[in-house]
Protein backbone atom coordinates (compact mmCIF):
# COMPACT_ATOMS: atom_id res chain seq x y z
CA UNK A 1 0.00 0.00 0.00
CA UNK A 2 2.92 2.32 0.46
CA UNK A 3 3.50 2.40 -2.72
CA UNK A 4 0.13 2.99 -3.95
CA UNK A 5 0.52 6.23 -2.37
CA UNK A 6 3.63 6.83 -3.42
CA UNK A 7 2.67 6.64 -6.96
CA UNK A 8 -1.06 8.04 -6.11
CA UNK A 9 1.46 11.43 -4.51
CA UNK A 10 3.46 11.86 -7.59
CA UNK A 11 0.29 11.90 -9.72
CA UNK A 12 -1.10 14.26 -7.26
CA UNK A 13 2.17 16.34 -7.11
CA UNK A 14 2.74 16.18 -10.74
CA UNK A 15 -0.79 17.48 -11.53
CA UNK A 16 -0.33 20.00 -8.91
CA UNK A 17 2.82 21.34 -11.37
CA UNK A 18 0.90 21.38 -14.05
CA UNK A 19 -1.83 23.48 -13.04
CA UNK A 20 0.85 25.56 -11.69
CA UNK A 21 2.20 25.53 -15.39
CA UNK A 22 -0.78 26.26 -16.71
CA UNK A 23 -2.46 29.10 -14.16
CA UNK A 24 1.30 30.60 -14.93
CA UNK A 25 0.82 30.38 -18.78
CA UNK A 26 -2.46 31.94 -18.75
CA UNK A 27 -1.09 34.84 -16.35
CA UNK A 28 1.63 35.66 -18.89
CA UNK A 29 -0.80 35.29 -21.90
CA UNK A 30 -3.70 38.00 -20.15
CA UNK A 31 -0.59 40.37 -19.34
CA UNK A 32 0.85 40.34 -23.41
CA UNK A 33 -3.01 40.50 -24.64
CA UNK A 34 -3.69 43.29 -21.85
CA UNK A 35 -0.01 45.09 -23.13
CA UNK A 36 -1.19 44.90 -26.83
CA UNK A 37 -4.37 46.32 -25.99
CA UNK A 38 -3.03 49.24 -24.56
CA UNK A 39 -0.46 49.38 -26.92
CA UNK A 40 -3.46 49.69 -29.40
CA UNK A 41 -5.09 52.12 -27.58
CA UNK A 42 -2.40 54.05 -27.22
CA UNK A 43 -1.41 54.23 -31.15
CA UNK A 44 -5.14 54.86 -31.53
CA UNK A 45 -4.98 58.06 -29.70
CA UNK A 46 -1.63 59.34 -30.64
CA UNK A 47 -3.09 59.15 -34.21
CA UNK A 48 -6.45 60.59 -33.23
CA UNK A 49 -5.10 63.22 -31.96
CA UNK A 50 -2.70 63.73 -34.03
CA UNK A 51 0.60 63.52 -31.76
CA UNK A 52 1.43 60.75 -34.16
CA UNK A 53 2.90 58.87 -37.21
CA UNK A 54 1.71 57.55 -40.16
CA UNK A 55 -0.73 60.09 -41.04
CA UNK A 56 0.98 60.46 -44.23
CA UNK A 57 0.32 64.29 -43.76
CA UNK A 58 3.33 66.52 -42.96
CA UNK A 59 2.76 69.49 -40.04
CA UNK A 60 1.53 71.79 -43.10
CA UNK A 61 -1.47 69.13 -43.71
CA UNK A 62 0.62 68.33 -47.16
CA UNK A 63 0.57 64.91 -48.62
CA UNK A 64 3.82 62.70 -47.40
CA UNK A 65 4.88 59.91 -49.78
CA UNK A 66 7.86 57.75 -49.36
CA UNK A 67 10.54 59.82 -51.19
CA UNK A 68 9.25 63.38 -50.54
CA UNK A 69 11.00 65.17 -47.43
CA UNK A 70 9.82 64.95 -44.08
CA UNK A 71 12.08 67.86 -42.39
CA UNK A 72 10.51 71.27 -42.43
CA UNK A 73 14.05 72.55 -44.08
CA UNK A 74 13.85 70.85 -46.88
CA UNK A 75 10.30 72.01 -47.83
CA UNK A 76 9.68 72.13 -51.78
CA UNK A 77 7.47 75.55 -52.00
CA UNK A 78 5.74 76.22 -55.44
CA UNK A 79 6.63 79.74 -56.08
CA UNK A 80 3.09 81.56 -57.04
CA UNK A 81 3.11 84.35 -59.32
CA UNK A 82 3.36 88.07 -57.48
CA UNK A 83 0.01 90.07 -57.07
CA UNK A 84 1.07 93.52 -57.32
CA UNK A 85 -1.14 96.13 -54.97
CA UNK A 86 -0.73 99.94 -55.29
CA UNK A 87 -0.13 102.10 -52.90
CA UNK A 88 0.30 105.95 -54.42
CA UNK A 89 2.40 108.67 -51.67
CA UNK A 90 1.09 112.49 -52.83
CA UNK A 91 2.87 114.42 -50.83
CA UNK A 92 2.52 113.52 -47.69
CA UNK A 93 -0.63 111.13 -47.83
CA UNK A 94 -0.52 107.61 -48.98
CA UNK A 95 -3.68 106.23 -50.89
CA UNK A 96 -4.46 102.70 -50.73
CA UNK A 97 -7.74 101.52 -53.31
CA UNK A 98 -8.43 105.22 -54.33
CA UNK A 99 -8.48 105.75 -50.34
CA UNK A 100 -6.95 108.42 -48.15
CA UNK A 101 -4.87 105.79 -45.28
CA UNK A 102 -2.74 106.62 -42.49
CA UNK A 103 0.12 104.41 -42.61
CA UNK A 104 -0.84 102.70 -39.54
CA UNK A 105 -3.83 101.37 -41.59
CA UNK A 106 -1.85 100.59 -44.72
CA UNK A 107 0.54 98.18 -42.27
CA UNK A 108 -2.52 96.33 -40.90
CA UNK A 109 -3.91 95.69 -44.35
CA UNK A 110 -0.50 94.59 -45.66
CA UNK A 111 0.55 92.34 -42.70
CA UNK A 112 -2.32 90.50 -43.64
CA UNK A 113 -1.60 90.01 -47.31
CA UNK A 114 -0.19 86.65 -48.87
CA UNK A 115 3.68 86.53 -49.28
CA UNK A 116 3.45 86.77 -52.78
CA UNK A 117 2.19 90.10 -53.03
CA UNK A 118 4.37 92.98 -53.97
CA UNK A 119 3.82 96.49 -53.11
CA UNK A 120 4.02 98.93 -55.78
CA UNK A 121 4.55 102.54 -54.39
CA UNK A 122 3.75 105.54 -57.23
CA UNK A 123 5.55 108.76 -56.69
CA UNK A 124 2.81 111.80 -56.87
CA UNK A 125 5.24 114.34 -56.09
CA UNK A 126 5.51 113.19 -52.64
CA UNK A 127 7.53 114.36 -49.83
CA UNK A 128 11.17 112.87 -49.21
CA UNK A 129 9.52 111.66 -44.94
CA UNK A 130 6.53 109.79 -46.55
CA UNK A 131 8.27 107.83 -48.80
CA UNK A 132 11.12 106.98 -46.47
CA UNK A 133 8.55 106.30 -43.50
CA UNK A 134 6.38 104.15 -46.43
CA UNK A 135 10.10 102.24 -47.60
CA UNK A 136 10.77 101.21 -43.72
CA UNK A 137 7.12 100.08 -42.75
CA UNK A 138 7.45 97.67 -45.89
CA UNK A 139 10.98 96.79 -44.82
CA UNK A 140 9.58 96.04 -41.32
CA UNK A 141 6.67 93.79 -41.83
CA UNK A 142 9.49 92.00 -44.78
CA UNK A 143 7.59 92.99 -47.74
CA UNK A 144 9.03 93.54 -51.30
CA UNK A 145 8.04 96.36 -53.10
CA UNK A 146 9.02 98.72 -56.60
CA UNK A 147 8.77 102.11 -56.78
CA UNK A 148 6.86 103.79 -59.56
CA UNK A 149 7.31 107.43 -60.97
CA UNK A 150 4.57 109.36 -61.78
CA UNK A 151 0.81 108.49 -61.48
CA UNK A 152 -1.07 105.27 -62.87
CA UNK A 153 -4.73 104.29 -63.22
CA UNK A 154 -5.93 101.80 -61.11
CA UNK A 155 -6.74 99.58 -64.38
CA UNK A 156 -3.45 99.31 -65.57
CA UNK A 157 -2.97 95.68 -64.73
CA UNK A 158 -1.39 94.98 -67.63
CA UNK A 159 0.99 97.71 -67.74
CA UNK A 160 4.75 97.01 -68.35
CA UNK A 161 5.92 98.16 -64.71
CA UNK A 162 3.67 94.65 -63.70
CA UNK A 163 4.96 92.54 -65.80
CA UNK A 164 9.29 94.05 -64.57
CA UNK A 165 11.32 90.94 -63.75
CA UNK A 166 12.35 90.26 -60.13
CA UNK A 167 15.32 91.97 -60.42
CA UNK A 168 13.77 95.25 -60.23
CA UNK A 169 11.81 94.33 -57.39
CA UNK A 170 14.06 95.32 -54.53
CA UNK A 171 13.98 95.07 -50.48
CA UNK A 172 14.76 98.07 -49.49
CA UNK A 173 14.76 99.19 -45.72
Amino acid sequence: MSIERDVEKKYIDELERKNKKLKKRKKKRLLIMLLILLLLLLAFFLLRFGFGWGTGKGSDGSEAGADSPSSSSEKVTTAEAPVYVDVKVSGSSYIYENQVKTLDEIKATISTMKDNVVIRITDDNATKNAMDDLTKMLGEVDRKYQRVEGSTSSDSGSSDSSSSDSSSESKKE
